[in-house]
Parts: C-alpha cells; sequence; structure tokens
C-alpha cells in the first residue's frame, strides 16, 4: 500500500514536471515565433523590379501605432553593379513622390543607383508633425515611441530593400527639398545613428535650431538630444543647399518663432548653418556640414535636385 502511494506522488509530480516542460515550450515558441513574424516582413519582401516599382511597409512599428501601411516608389537601373547606391529623395508638402523619383531616373542610369522615394500621406491635414517633423510627436504634443518615427521608416524600408535585394551597401544618401528638407535635417540631428552616408536639405522653409532654451519644434528643449548626439550629428556630411531666388513667402511659415529665424528661407537657412557651426565649436566637436549657395535658384525641387546630383556626382 505504502509503495502504490509512493509511485502514485512519483507520478503526479512526473505529471506536474511535464506540464511545466510543456508550457515553458509553447511559451518560447510563442516568443520564437511572434519574433519571426516580426521579421518575416523583411526577409520575405518582394525583390523590386526593373524601372519603376511601387511596395508598401507598415508605416509604424510598435504597438502603440496603427496598421497604416506607406507606400515607396523605386527606380532600379536597367544595369547595375556590385557597387550601387541608394539615394532616398523626400518630397514637399505636396506630398508628390512620384514627381521627385522622376526627378532623379536619369541620375541613377548614368551613376549605378537605385532610387526610393517614399510617400507620407498627411495624418492630419495641415499639420506638419507627421512629416516634417519626423511623427516624434502627434498633435496633441505627447511624444511617440521611436519606432513610429517617419525617420525610423526610413531606416526600415533600407532594411528591407537590403535584405530582399541583397544589397552589399551599409549606408544610404538622402535628398530633400522645402518639407523634405525639414525632414532630412531633423533625422540627422534626432538619429545620426541612422545609416545616411550623405544628406541633402534643400530650401528647407524653417529649422529646428540645436537651442537647449527653446521648445521643440523650433528648439530641443524637452527632447532626446543630448551634447553627445549633437556631436554625432555635426559629424555627419549634411549639405545644407539654399536657393539664391528663393526669397518669396509662398507657402513659408510666418509664426513668432518662426520669423526669429528670418524672413526667408535663405536667411533662415543661413542661420541655421552659423547657429550649428558655432554650436560644434562650443562642444569642440567635429563639423563635417556645408552650406552651398545655388545661384538662379529659387523655390525648384527639380532644379536643387540637379544641384545635388552633380555635387554627388563629384564626391
Amino acid at each position: 500500500m505504502k509503495l502504490h502511494l509512493f509511485s502514485h506522488t512519483i507520478l503526479k509530480a512526473n505529471f506536474r514536471l511535464l506540464l511545466l516542460v510543456i508550457g515553458v515550450s509553447c511559451f518560447a515558441f510563442a516568443f520564437v515565433f511572434d519574433e519571426f513574424s516580426e521579421t518575416s516582413t523583411h526577409s520575405h519582401a518582394k525583390p523590386i523590379k526593373v524601372g519603376v516599382d511601387t511596395s508598401e511597409i507598415h508605416r509604424f512599428s510598435s504597438n502603440q501605432g496603427s496598421n497604416e501601411k506607406l507606400n515607396y516608389y523605386t527606380y532600379l537601373p536597367n544595369k547595375v553593379n556590385d557597387s550601387m547606391q541608394v539615394i532616398f529623395v523626400m518630397h514637399g508638402t505636396d506630398r508628390n513622390a512620384m514627381d521627385y523619383l522622376d526627378a532623379w531616373i536619369d541620375f541613377a542610369d548614368s551613376n549605378n543607383y537605385l532610387i526610393v522615394a517614399p510617400e507620407f500621406r498627411e495624418l492630419m491635414k495641415e499639420e506638419t508633425f507627421d512629416y516634417q517633423e519626423g511623427n516624434m510627436w502627434n498633435q496633441q504634443h505627447e511624444w511617440n515611441h521611436k519606432d513610429d518615427w517617419a525617420f525610423s521608416t526610413v531606416e526600415r524600408i533600407f532594411h528591407v530593400l537590403k535584405s530582399s535585394n541583397a544589397l552589399a551597401v551599409d549606408s544610404f544618401l538622402i535628398f530633400g527639398h522645402s518639407a523634405g528638407a525639414q525632414f532630412v535635417h531633423r533625422m540627422v540631428l534626432f538619429m545620426p545613428e541612422a545609416h545616411i552616408k550623405r544628406a541633402f536639405a534643400a530650401n528647407a522653409g524653417w529649422y529646428t535650431f540645436p537651442n537647449q532654451e527653446e521648445k521643440f519644434p523650433y528648439g530641443i528643449k524637452h527632447t532626446t538630444i543630448t551634447d553627445q548626439t549633437l556631436t554625432h550629428a555635426f559629424r555627419k556630411k549634411l549639405f545644407v543647399l539654399l536657393g539664391s531666388d528663393d526669397v518669396k513667402s509662398d507657402h513659408l511659415r510666418e509664426t513668432k518663432n518662426a520669423n526669429k529665424q528670418g524672413r526667408t528661407r535663405i536667411q533662415r537657412g543661413t542661420k541655421f548653418f552659423k547657429y550649428c557651426a558655432k554650436k560644434a565649436i562650443e562642444l569642440n566637436a567635429e563639423f563635417n556640414w556645408t552650406k552651398k549657395l545655388i545661384k538662379h535658384t529659387g523655390h525648384n525641387y527639380l532644379l536643387m535636385s540637379k544641384e545635388a546630383q552633380k555635387m554627388i556626382h563629384k564626391l
């Protein structure tokens, strides 16, 4: 009888142990499956076609975001080689990504480049937080998860393209005009760890100064930027391009804080560059930014694209 009870006790203990092992195994499998599901969109993304192609990606990555998809257009030349480079072209307030892609096709054919043009549709009409300001905060001025920043979306597109097309490059170039230039300079400032090789910000309407006494989006007070972040950002190769004839106030932000930066895009861009150069000296930081005035050019993304293309060809 005692032996029977002892055996029964051992059997119950083994059964409990078995249940525990099964439970842990199921949890582990669920975790691995979840991780695989998260990355499978990258590893199983379709290779892009030669010529113009369209793809999509989740606009947001964290659980806080929606399931909204973001389209991005690509152009792959007929003849490419292993040294092919990647450049993102960021549209203006018209959100006309295809037009920007078209402006870079001849350059791609002649210089072995894959062109990528994301299309950031408006989340809120007449708002700038979702694109120009990088979707770092929402309309209630609440900070978003970094995975939901628009800058992070660009990074994810780059990694998808690398994995699905076996690209050998480890970095990309990025060009933006007007609202796209706002996007580009803020990406350099707030996400200097991004895989940006060179960045071109052309004719931005207004800027985020690395001023710790002024609140975002005009300054960096109460943001995640530290002196270390700025030091890293100043080491990046950023080209601030300003059209000499871009002096009209059409579609130019006229708020009190924006007007403190200047009355024209040239004034604002010049003041921003000088402020950043001075800040780099204060931090004893390497400063690899360049400002260039483009003569006989106004607020024109086609002409500014051509100028950026000439610069890239010479670099």
